[in-house]
Formats: structure tokens, C-alpha cells, sequence
């Protein structure tokens, strides 16, 4: 009998409590993210959502379970995450001045061994493949340090999907976008493929991408569920404290 190979990337959490030091920032939260969906999570600032994100994706102990494809995340080695979850951080800095092409190239440390990134033809590939993606290809040679906010940005969204992980964690991923780089990050997001999960401010950006919505307030989960069903949620008022029209 033939079986159809399961698409990657289902994430469990189950009890998850996080935070930072000795602040608790979740509390209890159980979660299942559906491999090859995006789901958007939604809430006020200091509500959990980049704790929530960047617990998954293994920055920050935790109690409970997350669990991605049945593999416990604080069980596995940098690399093995590295394969599974691609991050894109709301704060990033480089603490040296890399080239774009260089920098895109960084994301492809998951497959080499040793510590340094001995670059061959298939890495090179993906990564102008990425540099196309986002219309950066022609700065490759330019410095990040020189860059604008929105070619920075730019550049580590293709470095986002030159790692080729099989889930993407894109923590406000417009910043610094104009209009037509949006355009084509709502693109991408959509035609991707991957399981997503994306943390927005802006609940009509969230709406463009979302097959799935979860709405946190003050570290707890009120509600998940396809996007359609909690848009007609009253908890949606909840979670912003205000009534919520689109």
C-alpha cells in the first residue's frame, strides 16, 4: 500500500510555562501548530507573543513539552533545530559588518560540519536564489553596516529561507517594509509551503496570511482556531481591549 510522506513540521506544546530570569511570561499554554499552515498569533505588546515564539524555537527554558515532528526541542543540538525552525527576530544586530552575500550565506551552517561554512555550489545557488526572492541580489557585495532598515530586513528574510528549514518563525516581519515588499512577503508566506507561524501587531497585515489565528493576553491563550472562526470571536475584543472592526 502506498502512503502518502507526511508534509513536516507539526509543533506541540503542551503546558508550557516560560519566561525570562525569574518573571514567569507564559503560563500553561497548549498548543498544536498544523504542518504546512501559517497561523498568525495576535495580541498586545507584553502579551507573550515573541516569549511564546522564541521559547519554540528553543532560546528560553522552559517547563511542559514542545515538541516539533515528535522530537522534544530542548533535546535537540543547535544544527537539528537549525533544520527544523528558521527565526526571524524583531531585534537583530550584527556584531560584525558582513556582506549581504555573506550574511544570507550564514543561514547555511545547519549543513556542514565544523564551525565555519565552507561554501559550495549548492549554497551559493540558495542563497541567490534568496537574494532574488528579496531584491537584493544586485548589493550582495555591499556591507550590512551600510544598509537602510528596509534592505536590512530584506536581507535576513532571504537569509530566513536560504536556511530551508521545514518551520519559519517570523517575529513582525513587516518592519521597515514599504508597501511593495509587503506585497511580496504576503506572497512568499503563502506560496511557501512550510508550517508558519508569525507574530503581527497589525491584525489586518495578520489577515492577509493566517490559516490559523491564536489570540494570547497577559501570557495566557483565550483562543486558536481557523481565521474565519476568530474573527467572529468575542475574545478578539478581549485580547485588544477594544471593540475590533476590519
Amino acid at each position: 500500500m502506498n502512503r502518502t510522506k507526511e508534509v513536516p513540521g507539526r509543533i506541540v506544546c503542551k503546558n508550557v510555562t516560560s519566561g525570562y530570569r525569574k518573571k514567569t511570561i507564559l503560563k500553561d499554554v497548549s498548543l498544536t501548530f498544523l504542518p504546512g499552515k501559517t497561523t498568525v498569533i495576535l495580541g498586545e505588546n507584553g502579551s507573550g507573543k515573541t516569549t511564546l515564539l522564541k521559547t519554540m524555537a528553543g532560546l528560553l527554558p522552559y517547563s511542559g513539552s514542545i515538541t516539533i515532528d515528535g522530537a522534544e526541542i530542548k533535546d535537540l543540538s543547535y544544527k537539528q533545530r537549525a533544520a527544523r525552525i528558521s527565526l526571524l527576530s524583531q531585534m537583530n544586530s550584527m556584531y560584525f559588518s558582513y556582506t549581504v552575500r555573506q550574511t544570507v550565506l550564514l543561514a547555511r551552517y545547519r549543513f556542514h560540519k565544523g564551525l565555519f561554512v565552507q561554501e559550495t555550489e549548492e549554497d551559493r545557488k540558495a542563497a541567490a536564489q534568496a537574494m532574488e526572492k528579496f531584491d537584493i541580489y544586485d548589493i550582495r557585495e555591499e556591507r550590512t553596516s551600510e544598509l537602510s532598515g528596509g534592505q536590512l530586513q530584506r536581507v535576513y528574510l532571504a537569509q530566513l529561507f536560504a536556511q530551508d528549514a521545514d518551520c519559519l518563525f517570523l517575529d513582525e516581519p513587516t518592519n521597515h517594509l514599504d508597501m511593495r515588499y509587503r506585497v511580496l512577503l504576503e506572497r512568499e508566506i503563502r506560496e511557501t509551503g512550510k508550517t508558519v507561524i508569525a507574530v503581527y501587531h497589525d491584525l489586518r497585515d495578520a489577515v492577509k496570511v493566517a490559516d490559523e489565528l491564536v489570540l494570547i493576553k497577559n501570557g495566557c491563550i483565550l483562543e486558536t482556531g481557523p481565521q474565519e472562526q476568530i474573527l467572529r470571536s468575542k475574545n478578539l475584543n478581549v485580547t485588544f481591549d477594544m471593540d475590533v472592526v476590519l
